[in-house]
């Protein structure tokens, strides 16, 4: 097996395991939210691709890495930054913007190296923006959701 699809499948089952401990409530709380910032990302990254943004390989049939990137780590850390730092904006912010510095300073070289992922016309000061922006979706996603449930009770 190629060691891209080793890689693969150990995000997605390692951040899969965090699951059960963020507790059934939290779940419930969160998934609409955090399933919808990843079918908004899914359309994103299709767009970026067309724009020659940035490049995901393949993946594991009938998943491409992003998919499998998309629906293990990126929904699960939606799930755990919501549930670690909603109610307190400030802190989900520096929290994000922190998450993603890391990952797209540091871990996308290693994403580029296993053939995961890569940018090819996006800088990584932008690549931070577009993740800085779907982070404020989210919270806003969350915020109207629990908004509309306060005024309908």
């Amino acid at each position: 097996m190629k060691s891209s699809k080793i890689v693969l499948i150990a995000i997605f089952i390692l951040s899969g395991l965090t699951l059960p401990l963020l507790g059934k409530q939290a779940f419930k709380k969160y998934v609409t939210a955090a399933t919808f910032m990843c079918g908004l990302t899914k359309v994103l990254d299709v767009y970026g691709e067309k724009k020659k943004w940035w490049r995901f390989y393949k993946g594991i049939p009938p998943l491409d890495s992003f998919d499998i990137f998309n629906l293990g780590p990126y929904f699960i850390t939606s799930l755990w930054m919501l549930k670690l730092t909603y109610g307190k904006l400030r802190i989900f912010l520096i929290s994000n913007t922190l998450l993603h510095i890391v990952f797209i300073f540091g871990g996308l070289k290693y994403m580029k190296r296993f053939k995961i992922l890569s940018l090819v016309k996006l800088t990584k000061v932008q690549y931070l923006v577009i993740d800085f922006i779907r982070a404020v979706i989210l919270y806003a996603f969350q915020y109207n959701k629990e908004k509309l449930k306060t005024s309908s009770h």
